[in-house]
Formats: C-alpha cells, structure tokens, sequence
C-alpha cells in the first residue's frame, strides 16, 4: 500500500510512538476494555497479522484493482506462506494474486489450488516480515436465486458477486488459513460457510464511484472525495476474524446508539423499516452482552446484502448481513422454501393474509440469528467447514433464547416448531434422508440436508441439555463458555465438557445426549411428523382452514415424488 494515500488516516497525535500507528488506528474499533480482554489471550494486540488493502472498484466493469501488504511476526522459521482466497473456491480466477514481495524483494508465488495461494519466504522465529502484493478481481454476476430446499449445493449465497446496486467481495482479502495438528484449514465446500480466519488486525481503503458506498466492519476513518468522480472509505478493525466488505449504491444509514456501540442499519429500504431493523438488533445486542459478556465492537453493523440459495443472511466480526428477499417480503417463505409451483397457487391465495406476519417473523428470528454468531463463531472461533455443527446448531439455540427472554417460552417454542423442527420435517417429506449431523460440510450432498440437520435438527441437542441441568446451570456454562475461549478455538465438544464439569453428575449424560443427537439418526422419533400448521404461522396465528392445510401438504407430497 503507498503510504500517501493513508497520511489522512495515521497524522493522530494521540499515538504512542512505540507501537505501529497502522495497529493502533485498528485498535481504535474496539470498545473500552476490549484490548485487555484480547490480548489477555492474544498477547500484544501491535502484534497480531496486519493486513492492509487499498482497492478501487469499477461497479460498472464488475472490476476490483488494488494492493495487499501483510505484515506478521514468524511464530517458528518460515521457508513458505499460504493465503486462503475464498472467492476462488466457487469462482475459479476471479481473484488473481501477482508481483508478490517479501520485505521489497520479488518472491515466487504459486497456486496449489484454486483458492490457495503459496509465497516463497524466508524467515526465523520472532522475525516480522511484510509481504505485499497486487490484486485483481473480477466479480461474478449474482446468480440466479433458487430454493432453501432445492436439491442442490448452494455455492457461496451470492457473497462475491455483482448486481446493479451491489458489488459484494466477501472474500476480497487473501487470508492466512489457520492450521491444526499441521494440516490448513480447508477452503469453502459450496455448502454453508466460506471460511474462518485468525484473529488479526485490519487497515481498508476503497475507491469507489459517487453515489456508492463502501461498508466494511471496524471503525469507519474516512470518507474522502478524491475529486475525480470518486469517494475513498477507509475502515480499521482489530482482532477480527474476516474483513468484509460490501460496495452498495444508495443504501441510506440509519444509527442507533446502545450504551458504548452505535448500531447502524445499512438498508436499501425506507426509513420506517430501517428503524424497525436497528431498534431490534439493538435490543438483541443488549440481552446478549447480559447473557454472554460485552460485544467487542465500537460499532454493529446490519447491512443489506443479495443473498440467493436459501441465504437469510451472513456473519462476520461486526458486520452481519440480511438478505434482500426478507427484508422486502416480496419472496413467499414458501417460495424461498422451495415449496412454489401450481400445487400451491390456490392454497397461497388463501393463505395471502398471513404472509406478512410470517415474513416479520423470519426477519426477526435472522437478524437474532447472525448477531448471536458475534459471539459463536466470531468471539468464539471454530472450523466452520470441517466442524459446522460446533457453531451453527449453538447460534440458533441463541436465537430462540434471544425470543424466550423478549416474549416467553410459548413464543419461543412456537419458533422452534415453525423454524427448526419443520426444516428437518420438510426435508423428510421430500424425499430426504436422516443422518448424522457431525460431518464435514463437503460430506454433505445438499444445502437442503445441511439445512435440515445443522440448522433443524442439531439445535435441538441443547433443549435438552438444558433440561437436565436446569436453567440456571445452563445459563452459567453459555456465559462461562464465551468469558473463557474468548478470541480462542473450540470443537464440537467444547461447550459439553464445560457444562459436564459445571455439572458433575450429569457429565456422562450430557455426552450422550450430544451422541445422539448429533453422531447418530434419531430425527424421526426425536422429532415426529410435519405439523404444516406449525410451519406456516410459526405458532403466531391460529385457525388455519383444514382443507386450506390439506391441499398443502398434498402439494408437498407431489414435489417431492410421493
């Protein structure tokens, strides 16, 4: 990156002037008594990987151009570096890495696969070195949507990808790849998340056109004409696992303050939706830092995103993402469940009436879903592609919870029935089979059975942990699990331990309910039959017409070869 074009972000005469001015400016995005808590895990917060990106974006020619600089501290000697571009993984090519140099001297860069990158260095252990590189993006158009349920693997949800207001680069900076027991991270299957990184420090800047603008997580350090047509934002972060960023063409602002963070809505929407999406996520931002600790951020961000495949939204270290079809309630939840076609028209028209309160529903139960991944998965790190079931199944816990402290059990039960368990039932009806939950998501063979057993089915396990050690126990270990792995990595087995110790006499119990239901098929029996009422009001509204139910559950029937 030239250091010209960062002068306006790094002349603060607040800086110490032995610690790096580029790792302070990112140390600005996190809350007071963060950087403790961090680096109480961490060590030296200065000291985390530096990335550094200085793009500019053409909307028009769906074109990323720009620089990458890195800059790390070798924890042992050195001989090679892999960068993890995720983007490639679905779309071969599109991000190109090329002139690559460690500490200014040209290096060797190879692709051992096509979202893996391998650069030549040299280094011993505590030496830093900074390598730097350019980049080049071509973003794929959005594609075509298709259903939750479609028998299909579901790519990357649209993540990097071009339509007429959005260029969403999910993915745009290469990232080291953590590794365990020596072997890297895998990359994206095409089915369910892209990634999970180290927690590392961030510097942004983005050109791109008037009338668009740049949102990425972090503090926000500059918003700057530069007099040709163009705006430069400029964002930091520290101690983020992932840095989106998202370029929209006029999506409006809107700000809530919560205590210590200002929650901003970043919609395409009219301003009384926009309210209605920052008043709630502010309020599901307070009961969880109750519930689990304080949120790490300055800043929480919900932004718009064209989501496709199922996709209601996306998470990332202080941003998360809803998709355009919920929040516009234009897409059925049937339809979005692939559940549309001529068998449904006539029972749909009858049905119109309570559309929008489904809709409402299923906004409300996402938006609580993605802010609970800050704390699962961002917070509290894991392998999302080798062990999804670590953090997905415990998010959606967190979002039934999040409704049971606002409105009650019974709300939350009603939830359970028309969002978790009806996925798995659908899934069955239509011809799909149980299974175990504890897999790979490459071992999956559709995003409609990753739905049905990571999001349906999984979630279940801790309602019944839960009961066995109560609700005070079980309170105390969710917390408990958060305050001690902390910016750490955790497995699927992490938070039963925790609660088994909590909780010795039911230690042995608490492992075999998580075998069963997660390692072993018991959905049938565990679960039961499609309540299709359940499904379509998700408990909120009674009364449905019988044959109204009837011919539904026929149409599904047929979609699925019954």
């Amino acid at each position: 990156m030239k250091a010209a074009r960062l002068l306006f972000l790094i002349a603060l005469p607040c800086f110490a002037a032995d610690l790096s001015p580029e790792a302070q400016l990112a140390l600005t995005s996190l809350r007071p008594g963060e950087r403790a808590r961090l680096e109480a895990v961490l060590g030296d917060a200065t000291q985390l990987p530096l990335y550094r990106g200085d793009f500019v974006v053409d909307p028009a020619a769906r074109l990323v151009t720009g620089k990458v600089a890195l800059t790390i501290t070798a924890k042992s000697p050195l001989t090679e570096l892999y960068l993890r571009c995720t983007p490639n993984a679905n779309h071969p090519g599109a991000v190109v890495l090329s002139r690559a140099k460690v500490n200014g001297k040209d290096t060797g860069l190879a692709q051992p696969d096509p979202s893996l990158y391998r650069i030549r260095v040299e280094a011993e252990k505590g030496e830093q070195l900074t390598v730097e590189f350019e980049l080049k993006a071509r973003v794929p158009k959005l594609p075509r949507a298709t259903s939750a349920l479609e028998d299909s693997p579901g790519g990357d949800y649209g993540a990097f990808s071009a339509s007429d207001d959005t260029l969403q680069l999910v993915g745009l900076m290469p990232m080291i790849p953590p590794e365990r027991a020596g072997k890297l991270f895998e990359g994206p299957s095409g089915i369910g998340d892209l990634g999970s990184f180290d927690p590392s420090n961030f510097i942004v800047s983005v050109v791109s056109p008037l009338g668009w603008r740049t949102v990425s997580s972090g503090q926000a350090v500059g918003e700057v004409p530069t007099g040709e047509g163009a705006v430069r934002f400029a964002y930091a972060t520290a101690g983020a696992r992932e840095l989106p960023v998202l370029v929209l063409k006029g999506a409006k602002v809107t700000t809530k303050q919560v205590g210590e963070v200002s929650v901003e809505a970043v919609l395409f929407g009219d301003a009384k939706q926009a309210s209605q999406v920052t008043e709630h996520a502010a309020k599901a931002l307070e009961l969880l830092e109750t519930k689990l600790g304080p949120y790490p951020f300055k800043t929480l961000r919900v932004v718009e995103m064209r989501l496709v495949n199922g996709a209601g939204g996306m998470e990332f270290p202080g941003l998360v993402s809803v998709s355009t079809s919920l929040l516009s309630g234009q897409t059925d939840p049937l339809e979005a469940l692939g559940l549309g076609g001529e068998e449904m028209q006539a029972a749909m028209l009858l049905l119109g009436p309570m559309m929008g309160q489904l809709m409402k529903n299923t906004l409300e139960f996402t938006i609580d879903h993605e802010l609970a991944h800050q704390y699962t998965a961002m917070l509290v790190g894991n392998d999302p592609i080798a062990e999804p079931v670590a953090d997905e199944p415990l998010t959606q816990h967190l979002a039934l919870l999040l409704l049971e402290w606002r409105q009650g059990k019974q709300a939350a039960a009603a939830m359970r029935d028309g969002q978790l368990k009806a996925a798995y039932q659908l899934h069955r009806l239509m011809g799909g089979v149980d299974g175990k939950a504890n897999r790979p998501t490459h071992e999956y063979a559709s995003n409609r059975e990753y739905a049905a057993l990571i999001y349906g089915k999984a979630p279940l396990l801790f309602d019944e942990q839960r009961k066995l050690v109560g609700d005070e126990a079980w309170f105390k270990g969710l917390k408990s699990y958060v305050e001690q792995n902390r910016y750490r990595w955790v497995t699927s087995r992490t938070l039963t331990e925790l609660v088994g110790k909590q909780n010795p006499p039911h230690g042995k119990k608490l492992e075999a309910l998580r075998n069963h239901w997660w390692n072993e098929a018991h959905g049938d029996e565990d679960i039961g039959g499609l309540d299709l009422g359940s499904l379509l009001t998700g408990g909120s509204m009674q009364g449905l017409d019988p044959a109204v139910l009837k011919e539904l559950e026929k149409a599904m029937k047929a979609l699925g070869g019954q």
